[in-house]
């Protein structure tokens, strides 16, 4: 892919999510709903941290972090998403940056980077989870989340129109668990926790019912935790 033809690639994603920014917080969205409380318990975030929330659209977990009394920077690349952040979080450091690139943050400067649903639109990882690395401080951990590489959305169904499906506007990369694997290594990170969370009661409201029967139990996200190496600089 050359430079411009990724430039096109990102500018369409970069519509799809200002596009669907005024109404992300109120739509039906079984990705973030499923996933939210294992992310979180995989981040445990704790008082005093230095915690970054790379693509943090609208601040789900930029909040939830502050709440824990970590500080807590969140970078993302949709102005609009940023604008709903900034509405709800006034005294939260909030920043303009691209996962493809530097996000020009000081090297080994946090305890820990989140990244919820990001990568899967990113054609190349190895760029963001070298960023990851070098922000973070040695033995810092990086807790990421993508759509399951085996999810299987036959008969995926919701209860209602989520007015808006990303996936028809944006590119998406239907990366393996081993690419992902590679790019943890390539950077310098080792695993240390992974988890695949599965369709359950947690989004049945979100889903018809015949969808459900039929679906639960399949793994819908992938994610992941794993820690810069200490001797890592």
């Amino acid at each position: 892919m050359t430079d411009h033809e990724y430039d096109e690639v990102e500018s369409r994603t970069r519509a799809a999510y200002d596009e669907w920014a005024a109404t992300y917080d109120t739509s039906p969205n079984p990705q973030t709903l499923l996933e939210y409380e294992d992310v979180m318990a995989l981040l445990a975030p704790r008082p005093g941290e230095r915690i970054l929330d790379a693509a943090c659209g609208t601040g789900r977990y930029t909040a939830a972090i502050a709440e824990r009394g970590a500080t807590v920077i969140g970078v993302d690349f949709s102005e609009r998403m940023l604008a709903e952040a900034r509405r709800r979080l006034p005294n939260i450091e909030l920043r303009l940056g691209d996962l493809t690139k530097p996000l020009g943050l000081p090297a080994s400067s946090f305890d820990a980077v989140v990244c919820g649903q990001a990568l899967k639109h990113l054609s190349s990882l190895d760029q963001p989870f070298a960023e990851f690395a070098r922000l973070l401080r040695p033995s810092g951990r990086l807790v990421f989340s993508v759509t399951h590489p085996d999810m299987n959305w036959t008969d995926y169904e919701m209860s209602r129109d989520p007015g808006f499906i990303v996936a028809a506007h944006a590119d998406i990369y239907h990366h393996t668990i081993e690419q992902y694997l590679q790019a943890i290594a390539g950077a310098g990170f080792l695993v240390e926790c992974t988890a695949a969370i599965a369709v359950s009661e947690r989004v049945r409201h979100l889903l018809t019912a015949r969808s459900f029967a039929i679906v639960a139990g399949r793994p819908q996200i992938l994610a992941m935790r794993v820690r810069k190496r200490s001797d890592s600089v």
